[in-house]
Order: structure tokens, then sequence, then C-alpha cells
């Protein structure tokens, strides 16, 4: 086989092993600090935002640290519940901001995995 076509398959086979789609792996804190801005983005851009942007993003990030402690104690993986409930919010926050505040947050989807009020995450938004 020419060596250039075995590159090619063993790069190809790499970026499909790799995943080049994956959400990148970050710790709690790093899916907490992600939703944060998020967050604070969309609620600074939509109108809401009653607070500068960098004191909710900190007010954010200690709620969510504040409640990782009670997440971390069980086996029941509430830990990662919330950490996929931090992501949903992220797709569907980022996807509102972009939209110009056209597009709304799906309140179903965020029910859906989050529980509600926020279940997944102890209740922290």
């Amino acid at each position: 086989m020419n060596p250039w076509k075995v590159s090619l398959v063993v790069v190809c086979a790499w970026l499909v092993a790799c995943g080049g789609a994956e959400a990148p792996q970050l710790s709690y804190a790093g899916w907490a600090e992600r939703v944060a801005a998020s967050a604070c983005a969309y609620e600074e851009q939509c109108g809401a935002l009653t607070v500068s942007r960098e004191q909710c993003e900190a007010d954010r990030i200690a709620a969510y640290a504040a409640v990782e402690p009670d997440l971390s104690r069980t086996d029941t993986g509430a830990k990662e519940g919330c950490v996929q409930c931090m992501r949903v919010r992220i797709d569907e926050l980022d996807a509102a901001t972009a939209s110009g505040c056209q597009q709304p947050v799906d309140e179903a989807r965020l029910r859906a995995v989050c529980g509600v009020d926020g279940a997944a995450c102890a209740g922290v938004p």
C-alpha cells in the first residue's frame, strides 16, 4: 500500500478514535466556569443582568462550588448528572445568545436533563 494512503488512514482513524466533535474533558470547576460565562453573557445580552458581568460569573461559580461537596458525597452519579445539566444549559444559552435573543431557551430540554428547578445541580441555575 502507498505510504501516503497508510498515513491518511492512520490520521482518519486517529480523528475518529479521539472524537473530534466530542466535548472537552473539563473538571467540574471548568464546567462551572463555562456555564457561568454562558449564563451571564445571555443575561447581559438579553437584558436580565442586574450586577456586573464579573460579579454574575463569580456568584455562579461560587454557587456551583458550594454544592459540589454534596454532589460528590453520593455514589449515584449526581456530580456527573450536574455536569451533563451544565453542558445542556451552555448549549441552550449560547444558542439563544448567538441568535440575538431571538431563539428562546428550550426550557423543556433543560427540565428533562436538569430536573425541575435545576435539581440535578441542587437548584443552582
